[in-house]
């Protein structure tokens, strides 16, 4: 896996995935992509989609710091151990967040959303693989 997919590929990938969905998530929090098009459009009211989506922000700007440690665009002191096991979490999560979004009721998160987050789940498990 590490000849095939470099850190600094499934690291920029991840970077740009993410920024993208940031800029996403943005989008649904202020109200330019309606929220019953999320979430797999079980989402019941604005509160509901607050909450979500503020935690999804979050997520995604740990995700980014993390990234950003680990290629070294951060130089801050995190134990290499710690990020690795983050990354084998995300990959996981990722993973699952795959499966939820092959049943989701939305068209969007089966055919797009997909993708990506089985994308993401791969380039995280090439990050936590790293030495």
């Amino acid at each position: 896996m590490k000849k095939f997919l470099t850190q600094n590929f499934a690291a920029n990938g991840i970077l740009l995935i993410t920024s993208a969905t940031l800029v996403f998530h943005f989008l649904i929090l202020f109200g330019i992509i309606p929220f019953e098009n999320t979430w797999g459009g079980r989402l019941e009211n604005r509160e509901q989609m607050i909450v979500f989506e503020s935690i999804s922000i979050l997520i995604t700007i740990l995700v980014i710091i993390a990234v950003g440690i680990r290629i070294g665009y951060l130089n801050w002191d995190v134990k290499h151990k710690l990020l690795s096991v983050f990354f084998y979490i995300l990959s996981l999560v990722f993973g699952l967040n795959t499966l939820g979004n092959i049943f989701a009721d939305n068209d969007f998160e089966k055919y797009f959303a997909t993708p990506l987050t089985l994308i993401l789940a791969i380039f995280c498990l090439r990050l936590a693989k790293e030495k």
